[in-house]
């Protein structure tokens, strides 16, 4: 992404660069240093016994992720086909983005088909890891958001690359149709700059760290630890360390995102960026080595965190409380100890 907005954009270095850089600087320092120390201490020991959960585990997971289907045709039939718009895709995202029309848990259900997807990765089954990540490809149409579909290709992508089960074809094929599946969404909601050219690709990945130095330069601190954790602080705070939602003073003729950078910045300044990043760093390194030992559980939720780690670099995405809910939904799949059997 750095490489691409200095080089490709040919952006010029600015305050905001050597901000970004210093946080994937404190990542990768406090990564390896953790990860040396779990492995070289056998901190962390092995897992001897498969957890297995239960038949009716598994067929309530189906259950739920064919509601969340159902709830997402629904979706797309009566709201992407009302004919208001010339495109079903953007009649989804305006409903979605800007009218905040109700989806009836669509997208709460299809964690359970985004949960089986992980399951089935783990056990190298590739049939029914399909047909659980179409249902929540689905829903992330029924959304029209391309995040929600790198999401399931880089959750799936991790864990099939972890078990030694898709080679670099694969990978390649995957990436291709990931790539398809973007330009189809932006070219159905208008996000291609206007001239439905290509080059909006390259802009989406690398030039938010431009627009991180051009809007947050001089910012007040705003203390907000909301903007790093989320719903969590702001519940367990009772909304002491919230903010109200900020404005930068971006308009929609702007680049509208910012890089990972921005949230911790205007928290704290850049002390908080190195902070907050090297944290994050040792947390990666403890689920990289319980994924390696105990696999299930932590190998699901690390594939998850996996797409947040990338998409971190582009926009702060540790707040989201959908990790939260996968979190929960993973114990009875992978949790054999708790409600399976082992």
């Amino acid at each position: 992404m750095f490489a691409a907005n200095i080089f490709a954009l040919e952006q010029e270095w600015e305050w905001g660069h050597s901000v970004y850089l210093l946080g994937v600087l404190s990542f990768v320092v406090l990564y390896f240093l953790v990860y040396a120390f779990l492995l070289l201490t056998n901190f962390i020991t092995p897992k001897k016994e498969v957890s297995v959960p239960y038949l009716f585990v598994i067929q309530l997971y189906w259950v739920l992720s064919f509601v969340g289907l159902v709830l997402c045709l629904y979706k797309i039939i009566v709201v992407g086909m009302s004919g208001q718009y010339d495109s079903v895709l953007l009649a989804l995202r305006i409903a979605n983005t800007w009218e905040h029309q109700p989806s009836y848990g669509a997208q709460h259900f299809a964690l359970f088909s985004l949960a089986l997807a992980l399951y089935y990765a783990q056990r190298k089954r590739a049939f029914p890891c399909i047909i659980a990540a179409s249902i929540y490809l689905v829903s992330a149409f029924s959304m029209a958001e391309r995040t929600s579909m790198l999401f399931l290709f880089v959750a799936i992508g991790y864990t099939a690359i972890n078990e030694g089960w898709v080679k670099l074809k694969g990978l390649l094929v995957s990436f291709a149709l990931l790539v398809a599946l973007f330009i189809i969404v932006a070219i159905g909601t208008g996000k291609t700059g206007g001239d439905n050219s290509y080059d909006f690709l390259l802009k989406y990945f690398s030039y938010a760290v431009t627009a991180f130095s051009v809007w947050t330069e001089g910012r007040e601190y705003l203390g907000c630890a909301d903007l790093v954790f989320g719903k969590l602080i702001d519940i367990i705070s009772l909304g002491l360390y919230s903010c109200a939602p900020l404005d930068l003073g971006l308009t929609d003729r702007d680049f509208n995102v910012l890089t990972y950078a921005a949230s911790p910045y205007l928290a704290g300044g850049t002390p908080a960026v190195i902070v907050s990043m090297a944290f994050l760093g040792g947390v990666f390194a403890l689920l990289r080595v319980l994924a390696m030992k105990r696999k299930g559980y932590y190998l699901a939720l690390l594939s998850c965190y996996m797409y947040a780690l990338i998409m971190m670099f582009y926009a702060w995405q540790f707040s989201l409380t959908t990790y939260l809910y996968l979190a929960l939904i993973f114990i009875p799949l992978f949790a054999g100890r708790f409600i399976g059997r082992n």
